[in-house]
């Protein structure tokens, strides 16, 4: 029973994703990543102080943050089902009504992305790194709608899906950061030798594609979360 309910909730994720505003919404996540990207990449080589593997270590995750926190806060009416448009002003709506709580936001995903990074094993998993800010995008979403709405109840424990659940997003965060990884590592040398570019400047500009392959677990949280 708990297994047919789970992909009835991928079922509703993959009818988010037919929405033709997500696709505008990854468009702008990518432009967020690749943007301070492409402009370090054009600086630092200028002066000749490109270190691509810094820069993925040390800002990268910071990118990724803001990136994910945007997007999310953009489409989040979408993927509860509150609405069929997305909010395009909603990210600065919530910085000029709660200026802390959305630095509380960032500077969580930001924490959170540091961590994953630095656990070998889980860097490789980039639709599981997605899910775990996008879902954490989510919870602060709800949060901010309750504050702001207070006939809205919300408990921490509304959070925690099953045991069920839990194994089977993690399963499918799994299976899509195997693919990321396998076509990422794929492309990179592909770009590097076609190109002529270091391999580790391809990886920084085809990570950020690879990453939107973890919306679909973020989607499939807010489908549970709806």
């Amino acid at each position: 029973m708990e297994v047919q309910v789970f992909w009835d909730y991928v079922y509703s994720a993959l009818k988010v994703m037919t929405h033709w505003e997500i696709y505008l919404v990854v468009l702008m996540y990518l432009f967020l990543m690749l943007t301070p990207i492409i402009l370090t990449f054009f600086i630092l080589k200028k002066r000749h102080a490109l270190c691509p593997r810094f820069f993925r270590k040390l800002f990268f995750p910071i990118v990724e943050a803001i990136a994910i926190a945007v997007a999310v806060l953009t489409v989040f009416p979408i993927i509860l089902g509150l609405g069929d448009d997305a909010l395009w002003g909603f990210p600065v709506r919530v910085m000029q009504l709660s200026p802390g709580g959305f630095l509380g936001l960032l500077g969580t995903l930001i924490v959170l992305a540091y961590i994953i990074d630095v656990i070998p094993r889980l860097r490789k998993l980039q639709s599981f790194k997605t899910l775990i800010l996008g879902g954490v995008s989510l919870m602060f979403v709800q949060i901010f709608l309750s504050i702001i709405n207070p006939i809205v109840e919300i408990e921490l424990m509304s959070f925690v899906p099953g045991f069920w659940f839990i194994c089977g997003i993690i399963l499918i965060s799994g299976v899509l950061s195997k693919l990321g990884h396998f076509i990422f590592v794929s492309s990179a040398r592909v770009i590097g030798n076609k190109f002529d570019v270091r391999e580790e400047v391809a990886e920084l500009l085809i990570l950020p594609i690879i990453t939107t392959l973890g919306f679909l677990p973020v989607f499939i949280y807010g489908a549970w979360l709806a």
